[in-house]
């Protein structure tokens, strides 16, 4: 009778021991992301904050100096904090991220990366600025706060480039496995289970800031196979500066981690 419940134990340490190194290795997979789901949305945040801490404080620096200063002047400082930082991706790199599958605008470039399954958005941190409502110092920190409202769909502060004399944003995403789109009635459930309310026929807000873009009819919000409600890169209206609406979001003050 000792023997055989010594066996159990032995045998349920054994099953534990599994489930642990299982997922340990689950956290392994996503230690290096910059994404740590496991840990708590304040972890998190204090996670991408640093990631682009001295980018960020080079942006806000810029801004209070020499307004006469020429555009290429600033984007040529902002590279060299960008180096400075281990942020900085040469176009040539770029271009070896994935396969291009958007049209290069004015706003964006996607690539797909099929080996690591995700894509790499290549972006102008000019574009849609006064419907963002955003000033120039607060781009820094926008996938930030994507990713305090949409921790599903986070995405991962890759670096900045100069593309033909302009300044772009790398970030990377997971794909989501999925082949159907959620109805509006999916939609408006995600949101208001993240404070999210219409205000109008276009904006859901929180008080802290608003979103749009979010629509059953396009193709920025995703039904999961998993059954979640990805929200892929809706519009974030700030109602406040970048830094402000993070620490009324998660109490964490970016400029202080």
């Amino acid at each position: 009778m000792i023997f055989l419940d010594f066996l159990a134990r032995l045998l349920k340490g054994k099953r534990n021991a599994t489930r642990t190194a299982k997922l340990e290795d689950v956290r392994q997979q996503h230690d290096g992301s910059g994404i740590h789901r496991f840990a708590s949305a304040a972890e998190r945040t204090i996670s991408d904050c640093r990631r682009v801490g001295m980018l960020a404080s080079a942006v806000s620096a810029q801004s209070g100096r020499d307004a006469d200063c020429s555009p290429r002047d600033k984007i040529r400082q902002l590279i060299m904090a960008a180096k400075t930082a281990d942020l900085y991706v040469p176009p040539e790199r770029v271009r070896a991220l994935g396969d291009l599958v958007s049209k290069r605008t004015g706003e964006s470039a996607v690539y797909w990366n099929h080996d690591e399954n995700a894509f790499y958005k290549v972006k102008n941190p000019e574009a849609k600025r006064p419907i963002k409502r955003s000033s120039e110092v607060d781009w820094p920190y926008e996938h930030v706060i994507h990713n305090i409202l949409f921790p599903e769909s986070a995405y991962e502060f890759i670096g900045v480039t100069d593309d033909c004399g302009e300044l772009r944003v790398i970030l990377k995403q997971s794909a989501i496995g999925t082949e159907s789109f959620p109805t509006r009635d999916q939609i408006l459930k995600s949101l208001s289970a993240r404070g999210l309310y219409p205000i109008d026929a276009y904006f859901f807000s929180d008080g802290i800031v608003s979103v749009t873009d979010v629509s059953e009819h396009g193709d920025n919000v995703l039904l999961g196979d998993d059954g979640i409600v990805y929200f892929i890169d809706p519009l974030i209206r700030l109602h406040h500066p970048a830094t402000e609406t993070i620490r009324q979001l998660t109490g964490v003050n970016p400029e202080s981690v």
